[in-house]
């Protein structure tokens, strides 16, 4: 028998026994078996999207039984990449309020530091300006009052055995020019003098860490954070005060925005807007760095928490958001920069900020329309030479993935 008459005949074979199902389930139960599920029942394959491998390299292994929630998450990216994606991710601190809480917190750091050197994972370590006590006053400490506690907490570190290769990347105070912090009453000079008092601290006892700034790109009111009205304006008055030599990297900071469904206009989506590559250019030569890195992403969904706001991108859109912020980290590398681009990928859809900007949940890794995307995306910084970094974090239960 021909492979085509072998085809034919099984198909008829399905259609007569789905047939003979429907008669025998209207006899017992008087219920019409109608043509919709009679196509449920021959063909009920659950829709998979065709991931390649992003790399050429073997994944990193023991990652899903690691202590850190973004370690395990990086599993995932190495599930849907079927290889392996980064050895960089981003991770958070904050102050110490005192010389007894430096310790404690310095002891959390050191066990996360640790678990990342176990695998092979360099942390791009973000230090943001608050504490138990709520956010540090950028003036304050640029008066020296938290400087004992920095010192104690590096020393801290240090005496926990890790070494300047251990501590990965070290960025105080990011995102300064935004309205997040308590920085009121400061001036970009005020924010120069808070680094360079933070970075001398932890260069005393770990002399050649890599050290960062990130700003972001747009620069807003200390009183208005509206996100249509930054102004993309020269970092220069943020980091010409800071040592030279302090650090080995500049980072820039741009994310797209779109208005809710209840609103009008084009918001900004163009990387060369949010993530333009001359204000990040201009402000690494002050500093007389070569590095750059960007950190943004691509959001699937936004205004979240209110179903009449919410609006969601496409695939296809998101993809081009993407290819439209690695051209801007291509333009860096043709001006002879090393160019990172870390992805924001964390769900934060639930809370305050209502924006999801993950690419799929724990349930649907493989099958989510997003995956691709991002696989893709992978693929061409590979082909570009742009190094990648992430943040994300695994959580144990109640994800609230999109896809």
């Amino acid at each position: 028998m021909k492979p085509r008459e072998v085809f034919i005949f099984s198909l008829l074979f399905l259609l007569a026994s789905a047939y003979a199902v429907g008669v025998v389930v209207q006899s017992m139960t008087d219920i019409r078996l109608q043509a919709p599920a009679l196509a449920s029942l021959i063909h009920r394959s659950p829709s998979v999207q065709v991931t390649g491998d992003c790399s050429n390299l073997k994944p990193i292994v023991g990652l899903s039984a690691s202590s850190s929630p973004e370690l395990q998450k990086l599993a995932e990216y190495q599930e849907v990449c079927h290889s392996f994606v980064t050895d960089q991710m981003m991770i958070f601190g904050d102050m110490p309020k005192d010389s007894v809480d430096a310790k404690h917190r310095a002891d959390i750091m050191a066990t996360k530091l640790k678990e990342f050197k176990k695998h092979g994972v360099h942390p791009l370590v973000i230090i943001e300006p608050s504490s138990d006590w709520g956010l540090v006053d950028f003036t304050e400490f640029s008066s020296g009052f938290y400087t004992p506690f920095i010192q104690t907490y590096f020393a801290e570190l240090k005496a926990q055995g890790l070494t300047d290769a251990d501590m990965g990347t070290w960025v105080p105070f990011p995102e300064a020019n935004l309205p997040y912090w308590n920085n009121q009453s400061a001036t970009p000079a005020t924010y120069a003098t808070d680094v360079n008092i933070y970075l001398r601290a932890l260069r005393a006892q770990f002399p050649k860490t890599r050290t960062s700034i990130m700003l972001n790109s747009a620069t807003y009111d200390s009183s208005d954070f509206n996100w249509a009205n930054g102004e993309y304006v020269s970092l220069l008055p943020y980091v010409k005060g800071i040592d030279k030599g302090l650090v080995t990297s500049f980072g820039l900071q741009g994310f797209p925005w779109l208005p809710n469904a209840k609103q009008t206009g084009p918001g900004i989506v163009d990387a060369a807007q949010y993530l333009g590559y001359d204000i990040a250019s201009e402000a690494a030569d002050s500093l007389g760095t070569k590095e750059i890195w960007y950190n943004t992403g691509s959001f699937h969904s936004k205004y979240t928490l209110d179903a009449s706001n919410t609006i969601t991108v496409p695939p296809a859109k998101r993809a081009d958001i993407l290819n439209g912020i690695l051209a801007q980290a291509n333009k860096l590398k043709k001006n002879g920069y090393s160019v990172t681009i870390n992805i924001f990928a964390q769900d934060k859809s639930g809370v305050t900020e209502a924006t999801d900007w993950s690419y799929w949940n724990s349930d649907t890794i493989i099958t989510s329309p997003d995956s691709p995307v991002f696989t893709s995306f992978v693929r061409s910084t590979n082909q570009s030479g742009i190094k990648l970094s992430l943040f994300d974090i695994a959580h144990s239960s109640g994800n609230t993935g999109n896809q």
